[in-house]
């Protein structure tokens, strides 16, 4: 099989995995989707691309080329910790105590992302890497926009196309620069975060405010982390000894 057939097979078996797991449990919802408490439901609705995704890497070699930190590791627990703190912190400023729970949904809603860069953005953009950088976003947006079951012809849809397509732009220049999954999942949980049901009870204007503060410590590190080499596992266990 030629070189362009692999990585033909691969994308169609990867994103047969990911939309058939997502019209599955959010379509026909099978009973111990539908029994589940609200935080697994939520996991299992963004399943399909991690499963899709670790299928053809894992069993079919193909290329990923983010890694789970992909830079400092101080730098990168910063990064993920930004939003966690300012939202416990933000129930000092709404009632004068920390809120602890808010940051459990932020986890959730954080995991929720890794299952979906694992395989939008660590299979998928690196199996399209020789492409065209546009191109490439745009054969990305066109999948996930799909992936959400979206087939009507509606502005509505139209928007969120629009949307998708400029997330795929930031987040795939995210990834490109800092080859960090945990860098590109903090990046698609930002706007997760400004419109998920399990935030609520919160503020829009807080949630933005948060969501612009965390943005700008992504930026900031991603603009500077072009020359640092990625962290590898030993490194991670030496720094915690």
């Amino acid at each position: 099989m030629s070189t362009s057939a692999k990585k033909i097979s691969a994308i169609a078996i990867f994103y047969s995995i990911a939309i058939g797991l997502r019209y599955y449990i959010t379509v026909i919802k099978p009973d111990f989707f539908t029994n589940a408490n609200l935080y697994i439901q939520v996991l299992l609705q963004g399943i399909g691309p991690l499963l899709g995704g670790l299928f053809v890497i894992k069993l079919l070699k193909r290329p990923n080329d983010l890694k789970l930190l992909g830079m400092v590791f101080l730098k990168s627990l910063l990064v993920i910790s930004t939003p966690i703190l300012l939202f416990a912190f933000l129930g000092i400023l709404n009632n004068g105590q920390l809120d602890l729970d808010t940051p459990k949904y932020i986890g959730i809603i954080l995991v929720y992302a890794l299952f979906e860069e694992y395989g939008w953005r660590n299979y998928l953009q690196s199996e399209l890497s020789e492409l065209n950088k546009m191109l490439k976003y745009l054969i990305i947006t066109v999948f996930w926009f799909l992936w959400h079951l979206n087939f009507e012809l509606s502005m509505g849809n139209l928007i969120f196309f629009i949307i998708l397509f400029a997330g795929s732009v930031g987040i795939g220049y995210v990834a490109d620069r800092t080859k960090s999954l945990i860098f590109v999942t903090l990046f698609h949980a930002l706007f997760n975060i400004s419109q998920n049901d399990l935030l609520n009870g919160i503020e829009l204007k807080q949630k933005l405010v948060i969501v612009g503060i965390s943005a700008m410590v992504i930026m900031k590190y991603t603009n500077r982390n072009k020359k640092e080499p990625p962290l590898e596992l030993e490194e991670i266990r030496g720094f915690l000894k």
